[in-house]
């Protein structure tokens, strides 16, 4: 049996089998399609880090469109790497991947990614956790000019958005333990952290939000 990674933003092995009917049903494909709007930013040969991706739906686009030197997939869920991996074992893809399970303390102090990718990853986690764990840790090992993708739900004002967000965020409490009970204000958070918004687009009628961020080059 694979060791269970456990933590702030849960454990996701029990929904790991209908992950992605549940969103299909909710969603259709617009959370797949969000996550991979600004994938042609990334550089060819580039060496990428996919935080908290899934069952691999995203990788599967990441190496079709992006030819990346190494792709690091980091994953806190054993059942969830285990499909992803599946997946690839299934329809072989150029691209060196190598399958991690764990949070991102399980990142190494010299790791440095000229890409990192949060696919609704940031809306697991209380404004405090992000704000002094998450995104300083993950921020250390972003290259130089390096890129930050980022698809993830927002705060809105309607009445419905707001009860649908409350709804998923109390379903993932239940069953896998996140710790958040609202959505935090990842945005402000993530641009006190040395990077700059340079695109944005909205989708599922704005509920989500694709965005790369840029860290600064070095002079």
């Amino acid at each position: 049996m694979p060791t269970q990674v456990t933590g702030f933003g849960g454990n996701f092995d029990r929904v790991a089998p209908v992950y992605d009917a549940l969103s299909f049903i909710v969603f259709g494909r617009s959370l797949l399609q969000a996550q991979t709007t600004f994938l042609s930013a990334i550089p060819g040969n580039a060496s990428i880090l996919i935080v908290g991706g899934g069952t691999g739906m995203v990788l599967e686009q990441v190496l079709l469109q992006c030819h990346p030197r190494r792709v690091l997939y980091l994953e806190a869920s054993a059942r969830m790497l285990a499909r992803a991996s599946g997946r690839m074992l299934r329809r072989p893809l150029l691209g060196s991947v190598e399958f991690r399970l764990g949070d991102e303390t399980a990142l190494q102090p010299d790791e440095r990614f000229d890409v990192i990718m949060t696919p609704f990853v940031l809306d697991l986690f209380t404004g405090q956790t992000l704000a002094n764990t998450i995104l300083p840790r993950l921020r250390r090992t972003l290259a130089p000019g390096g890129l930050w993708l980022v698809t993830d739900f927002v705060r809105m004002e309607k009445w419905q958005h707001q009860t649908l967000i409350g709804l998923m965020i109390a379903f993932f409490r239940l069953t896998a333990g996140i710790e958040t009970q609202q959505l935090a204000d990842w945005p402000k958070l993530l641009s006190e952290q040395g990077v700059t918004l340079t695109r944005s687009q909205s989708a599922v009628g704005g509920m989500v939000v694709s965005q790369v961020w840029q860290a600064a080059t070095v002079s």
